[in-house]
């Protein structure tokens, strides 16, 4: 018999039928599985790092579980699992224009992952079997067709990945941007003996104004009149004397088009005056043909509002947080790695890079990852919330993905399935969508809390906070203390504080000590019931800080809820100061001669909740609203519903009440009748809690079954919540700026301090910041100096 040692081929595949058979001779039947239709085959990327096959080396595959592994970790899972056939993966990328060697398997792609592109692709990929330890002696998997083991390779080979799947299966979710409302003018009555208007050449009609650009065609009656000048760039207008608006004002026909930016296909920019918002209309060629006009053949030839605002936009506000222009140094190494952009992700790519600022989460998610991922079976990684945050978080803090060149052609890493197993089963995380990065900051938080267990140690103490409410009843002038929870101090922006950057007061500055003190500021509470003297008075309440953690995030509420409920963004400069003292605005608790009220056994703001009800909401929906928009005001909380309308759970009872619920035993023979009809028996538990009826429980579960949450596998232990406490003042250490007019679309940087320098974090892209553009940020986090 050969001995396996005397036969290491080094770098060379083994080429001979022969040797390769007498190398697996040793090979036990139970170190490897074949995999039939139903098994999860991993191979994009290692399971506990970013490694990809594109990577020298490639991936190595295990035949008994399918799970992928780069070197480093295929070594430590072949030493403690005992694991030791593997099949090596290695991929490149090549233009499709010669037939290669047979071993090589060939796979037509678009783009590889980074989407589309002109140039035709291919993917060749190699594999090899291997047997640990000796990994040099590689075994094309074409010399093993006479080898049950040749069929588990060949399976793995052929078949599509999991997290392939994954993608293709929920690739019809991606989508970045905001749909127009469609117009209540869409059957909009226009004036009989319309005037026949010319496909082109036209002015405005007011004899005083010569304007040719610029100009908008009323819809009711075929007036042409220019539109209003904008700034299209620094002392740059666009020409126009508002002649439609004042026209509107005086006929009240509301339905206006630009002239220029209609489109064959139906875009056009459409106004509706009273609806005060740029609309689309369904029924645009039927009016346009109105006034002889046809849409089939009028071809753009001016930019529409939006797109001005948005160049205006990007040339000052992107081109400041992105610091173009700039020849910024690119830096590498630890704590200085991209992360890609997989499809409007910059949110969640700038809340992680801001929290690589705070050690506890370097050290208790990024350091102490081998620690967790021990803890782990592959196979569940993954699935695993822990799993995902200790990979991504290690491999940002370890540099590996963050080479100089010429090592650089493998920087930065794609957290596709850390994106899924954090958002699953969130309504809007769980989508390819853009979000709103506090609202997904404070989700994240949350996921760390119940899922990374404890022992591992407790990485959102460094963020989390006390503060003090305290309500003065106008009626009796008792006063009722309560402390809350939370990880972002919310401020707004005061109309009162904002000052002209410019003499047209077209953009506004505001101090930041200015929200400060605002948010902490008392407010009137109408409608309040005194539990004293029984009358309705109102009350007045002021928040403080309990405690100052060692890091604080603050939110600036820039985006506000207008009067048709459309969310927008206040275009503010915020005067930022490095260094902040919140000291006088520590809460000091009951104080001598006050008399208190009877505690309420609620954490909500009952007057938000108050509000939301009589919007015709359920209380459940109102409170969840409100527990929700931590911090946030009546707009914020009206939002966060009206986003979550399509939520099946909506109504639901809260958690609490859930939790009484799952105490209610519920009949056994009812939940087999439910399993029968293919459900689990946690759903059939779930459903027969809500409805009573196994009927009525049956259609639930067939309407509802997918919002069903996971089952809880281990018994939730209530661990007593660390609140660190120490000095008021703190530095700016980092920073989230968003450019765009909405939370759920434009972008989002961040720029961090890292060993003295600014840093800006811009997806993948990693510099150093020339110009760090403090006043157009959304949240600031501060360390406590």
């Amino acid at each position: 018999m050969t001995d396996v040692v005397s036969v290491d081929c080094g770098e060379a595949p083994i080429e001979n039928v022969a040797l390769a058979l007498e190398l697996l001779k040793d090979v036990d039947v139970s170190a490897y599985s074949i995999p039939n239709h139903e098994s999860k085959i991993f191979k994009d990327e290692c399971m506990f790092c970013y490694t990809s096959p594109y990577h020298p080396g490639g991936l190595y595959i295990c035949l008994k579980t399918f799970t992928a592994f780069c070197e480093h970790h295929m070594r430590e899972m072949a030493e403690r699992r005992g694991r030791n056939v593997f099949l090596q993966l290695k991929s490149k990328k090549t233009r499709d224009e010669t037939e290669e060697p047979r071993e090589k398997i060939k796979r037509l792609a678009i783009g590889i992952d980074e989407g589309f592109c002109n140039e035709k692709m291919e993917v060749e990929d190699e594999y090899y079997l291997v047997i640990f330890p000796r990994l040099a002696t590689r075994i094309p998997i074409n010399l093993l067709s006479s080898h049950p083991i040749g069929v588990a390779c060949d399976r793995i080979a052929t078949t599509t990945s999991a997290e392939r799947l994954e993608l293709l299966q929920g690739a019809s979710n991606a989508w970045d941007g905001e749909m127009k409302q469609v117009t209540k003018h869409v059957n909009l009555k226009q004036i009989d003996n319309p005037p026949v208007l010319p496909m082109s050449g036209w002015k405005c009609d007011v004899e005083t104004c010569d304007l040719s650009e610029n100009l908008w065609l009323n819809l009711t009656d075929g007036a042409i009149r220019c539109g209003r000048s904008q700034i299209i760039g620094d002392g740059v207008r666009s020409r126009g004397n508002n002649h439609m608006k004042m026209y509107y004002e005086e006929k009240h026909f509301p339905l206006v088009v630009k002239l220029g930016t209609i489109e064959e296909s139906g875009v056009a920019d459409v106004y509706s005056y009273d609806e005060d918002d740029a609309v689309a209309n369904p029924n645009l060629e039927k009016h346009l043909a109105h006034f002889g006009l046809k849409m089939k053949e009028m071809k753009k030839s001016e930019k529409s509002t939006v797109e001005l605002e948005l160049d205006m936009n990007q040339k000052w506000e992107w081109a400041r947080c992105q610091e173009d222009g700039e020849n910024l140094e690119t830096v590498f190494g630890p704590l200085h790695t991209g992360i890609v952009n997989i499809g409007s992700s910059c949110y969640i790519n700038s809340v992680i890079q801001a929290l690589l600022s705070i050690p506890d989460y370097v050290n208790i998610l990024g350091k102490n990852a081998p620690v967790i991922m021990n803890d782990i079976d592959p196979c569940e990684m993954n699935e695993s919330i822990p799993g995902q945050m200790a990979k991504l978080f290690s491999s940002l803090a370890n540099g590996n993905f963050s080479k100089p060149p010429p090592n650089n052609e493998y920087n930065g890493v794609k957290p596709t399935q850390f994106r899924k197993v954090v958002g699953k089963g969130h309504i809007e995380f769980s989508t390819c969508r853009q979000q709103d990065a506090e609202e997904y900051l404070r989700h994240l938080i949350d996921k760390i809390s119940t899922h990374v267990p404890i022992a591992y140690g407790d990485a959102n103490a460094a963020l989390r906070f006390k503060q003090q409410v305290r309500l003065v009843d106008e009626s009796s002038g008792h006063v009722r203390y309560t402390e809350k929870e939370e990880f972002v101090l919310a401020l707004p922006i005061p109309k009162t504080s904002l000052i002209p950057v410019d003499q047209e007061a077209l953009r506004f500055s505001v101090p930041l000590t200015h929200c400060i003190s605002a948010a902490f500021s008392e407010e009137s509470i109408e409608g309040f019931t005194s539990p004293i003297t029984g009358e309705t008075r109102g009350a007045r309440s002021c928040i403080s800080m309990a405690t100052f953690p060692d890091y604080l995030m603050i939110q600036v509420q820039r985006f506000q809820m207008g009067d048709d409920y459309q969310v927008k963004k206040m275009d503010v400069d915020v005067i930022v100061e490095d260094v902040i003292d919140l000291t006088p605005f520590r809460g000091i608790g009951v104080q001598p001669g006050e008399q208190l009220l009877p505690q309420e056994n609620t954490e909500v703001d009952e007057k938000i909740v108050c509000e939301l009800t009589s919007m015709g909401f359920t209380r459940n929906a109102a409170v969840k609203a409100v527990l929700n928009t931590k911090g946030q005001d009546l707009g914020g909380a009206t939002e966060w519903i009206m986003r979550m309308m399509d939520d099946p759970t909506l109504n639901d009872p809260l958690p609490s009440q859930m939790a009484s619920m799952n105490n209610e035993e519920v009949s056994g023979e009812e939940v087999e009748q439910l399993v029968m009809f293919g459900f689990t028996p946690h759903q059939a538990k779930y459903a027969l809690k809500k409805e009573k009826d196994v009927n009525a429980a049956a259609e639930w579960l067939f309407n509802n079954g997918h919002s069903v949450p996971e089952e809880s596998i281990q018994p939730v232990i209530d661990t007593p919540k660390e609140y660190r406490d120490g000095s008021g003042k703190y530095e700016l250490v980092s920073f989230i700026s968003h450019m765009g007019s909405s939370p759920h679309s434009g972008h989002y940087v961040c720029h961090a301090l890292r060993s003295n320098r600014w840093i800006l974090f811009n997806d993948e892209k990693v510099a150093v910041s020339k110009n760090p553009p403090k006043q157009l940020a959304y949240l600031y986090l501060y360390k406590r100096v």
